[in-house]
């Protein structure tokens, strides 16, 4: 066979992930830098404890990754001993046809494994000096290989550390947080400047006096107090420094920085001509950097306002993005976002209801919300649980705005309308427990589902009580209608596998994709939560029900074990495919494409799928799936 011209290399780049995914020019270029070799069977390609020269990327043939042991190792291994057959090859990994390997030596600088050609084999080699160049100049072509995941040699460091800087260097000011400016007159007593600070949470106060506008922090009111003993009823205009140190929210952030350091001071007034627009806190400038979870809790708590949530909930996807380019655990992740979500939410509900619907009602969130498992901005699912005989007149305005700040928000409508701006998802609890009578003893298609997103629900806000009033006749309910876990099992085994019998990936029709929810996760998912339904479990979170369910010795502790670690990796490419999509300016959605995995992660994924496979079948067992029609 020919070996492949400038042209055939560049198609066949063009191809793979993420060569595909660079720009023409550059996609030129890696192609023509590329070089074809070609290996006899047995033959290294790389010994652990080298240092790599180039990526190799398989034309034909196969590849083992082995642990360290070579042919000749293992032949000398076995020469030394004197007797018996030759050792056998460890191998960890097996490479074929548009397989990349290895990523992570050329970037830590030597190999941890070996690599062998099983057969005779042929690999496109991209030397490391150009692959080290496309890693650096193409952001996107570095995030495929989570280079922030793992610490970084000092070359690749810096490589990022100036892509760092550089964004750091071009963001102004108004692209972070500021907080909005709270003003005192300047004959307000300490005792009044303190009780403003703690009123709307910040740690400064601007002092009017006369045509002049000044600033009195924490630490100067604990000063007089506590060090100069002055009276709490001193006026605080004293206190104020009105020679302010400002800068225009056009300006740098960098220049924001340098400010501060050259003042030794921890804010800046942010002003535009005569308007100031508020404070720039050194702890939110540093979290930039950072993106700090704290930093968008803290802006949730003193947001007087929705543009005020607004801003702190589309700083979400950056803090998601960071926390997985750092591979932190997918069910941490979860739980910080469902945190967050729940605390943005909460203050949403508490800026727009009044104190009357608020000692009134109960605040939901259901379906994956309320089991702690959303990632990314997903489908709104939410729902209000009103007190029996009690209505409010302005209601649907109130329920409709929520609504429709949540879509502000990047939270998309809800495609079957469970949301609170829908009637049939807020209503009386004599309602809602007349509702479950007819899911339960009545259900329909539509009703399971109903039920489903229903029995996950979470309160955030308002009288939770409301809710567990609501779950105690659904239980007393399902007593009486033992017939119905079966029913509500069903959905379980209602989807493929996407795996064939050869363990081949079954990808979409008219798409190179397959749907991870729907093939892998929703299984495990619907299948726990039937469990947990059927044994009265009080969790939510489908890995908590899991070792709940283990502990009742339900399921091996194996299988749970394998279980759990299925549901959190396919959870996880779930979230790795989204932002990635997102990172395209692609429509976020289910779907993955398993050629963009690593040769481990694809194998991970089979192996997730068979769990999954081996699960239905003990619902199936277990629920008697066979005897229903």
């Amino acid at each position: 066979m020919a070996l492949p011209d400038a042209l055939d290399q560049k198609t066949f780049l063009a191809q793979l992930s993420p060569f595909g995914q660079l720009p023409e020019p550059e996609l030129e270029r890696v192609a023509k830098e590329m070089t074809v070799g070609s290996y006899r069977a047995g033959e290294v390609l790389l010994q652990a404890g080298d240092r790599p020269h180039c990526l190799f990327i398989v034309i034909d043939g196969s590849i083992w990754e082995t642990d360290g042991e070579t042919p000749a190792a293992l032949d000398a291994a076995g020469a030394a001993g004197g007797q018996g057959d030759r050792p056998l090859l460890c191998v960890t990994a097996f490479y074929s046809v548009e397989d990349v390997f290895d990523t992570g030596a050329l970037l830590e600088g030597t190999s941890k494994h070996s690599f062998i050609a099983a057969e005779p084999t042929r690999c496109f080699c991209l030397s490391r000096t150009a692959f080290l160049q496309t890693v650096r100049d193409n952001p996107p072509f570095a995030r495929f290989y989570d280079l922030k995941t793992v610490q970084q040699p000092a070359a690749r460091r810096d490589s990022e550390d100036v892509q760092d800087l550089s964004a750091f260097t071009v963001t102004k000011i108004r692209d972070v947080y500021i907080h909005p400016p709270i003003y005192v007159n300047a004959e307000a007593t300490l005792h009044e400047a303190a009780v403003a600070m703690k009123a709307n949470k910040i740690n400064s106060v601007l002092v009017r006096h006369g045509d002049e506008t000044g600033i009195v922090t924490a630490t100067d009111l604990r000063e007089a107090a506590i060090i100069e003993r002055r009276s709490l009823d001193a006026p605080v205009g004293p206190l104020a420094r009105y020679e302010l140190i400002e800068m225009g929210p056009d300006d740098f952030l960098f220049n924001a920085l340098l400010r501060m350091t050259r003042h030794n001071i921890n804010r800046l007034v942010i002003r535009d001509g005569p308007h100031i627009h508020g404070i720039l806190e050194q702890i939110d400038l540093l979290s930039y950097l950072s993106n700090h979870s704290h930093l968008i809790a803290l802006q949730i708590e003193r947001a007087q306002s929705r543009e005020e949530i607004k801003w702190a909930s589309r700083d979400l996807i950056n803090v998601i993005r960071d926390l997985n380019a750092k591979g932190i655990k997918i069910r941490y992740i979860m739980q910080l976002v469902s945190e967050l979500n729940k605390k943005m939410l909460r203050k949403l509900f508490e800026l727009l209801a009044p104190r009357e619907l608020l000692d009134n009602s109960c605040l939901l969130v259901l379906g994956s919300e309320g089991r702690e498992e959303q990632v990314l901005k997903t489908d709104q699912d939410n729902a209000l649980i009103l007190r029996d005989d009690f209505s409010y007149p302005d209601l649907a305005r109130i329920t409709g705005e929520f609504t429709e700040s949540l879509l502000e928000f990047g939270y998309p409508r809800c495609p079957g309308n469970i949301m609170v701006s829908n009637p049939y998802w807020t209503k009386s609890v004599a309602a809602f427990k007349e509702e479950l009578f007819q899911w339960i003893v009545h259900p329909t298609h539509d009703s399971f589902l109903q039920f489903a997103i229903f029995y996950d629900a979470k309160a955030v806000a308002g009288d939770e009580n409301l809710l567990r009033h609501v779950k105690d006749r659904m239980h007393r309910l399902l007593g009486d209608y033992r017939s119905f876990y079966s029913q509500f099992a069903k959905a379980t085994v209602a989807f493929d596998t996407p795996l064939s019998f050869f363990t081949n990936f079954v990808l979409e029709k008219n798409r190179d994709e397959l749907d991870i929810k729907k093939g892998g996760i929703f299984p495990i998912v619907h299948g726990v939560r039937s469990l947990a339904l059927e044994y009265r479990l009080p969790q939510t979170n489908t890995l908590e029900r899991i070792t709940a369910l283990s502990q009742r010795n339900l399921f091996e502790p194996a299988f749970g074990t394998e279980l759990s670690e299925a549901f959190a990796f396919m959870s996880a490419l779930r979230t790795k495919a989204g932002l990635q999509k997102i990172e395209r300016g692609l429509p976020q959605d289910n779907y993955m494409n398993p050629k963009e995995l690593s040769k481990l992660e694809r194998e991970q994924l089979r192996d997730s799928l068979k769990i999954v496979n081996e699960f239905k079948k003990f619902i199936t067992y277990h629920f008697k799936l066979g005897m229903i029609s």
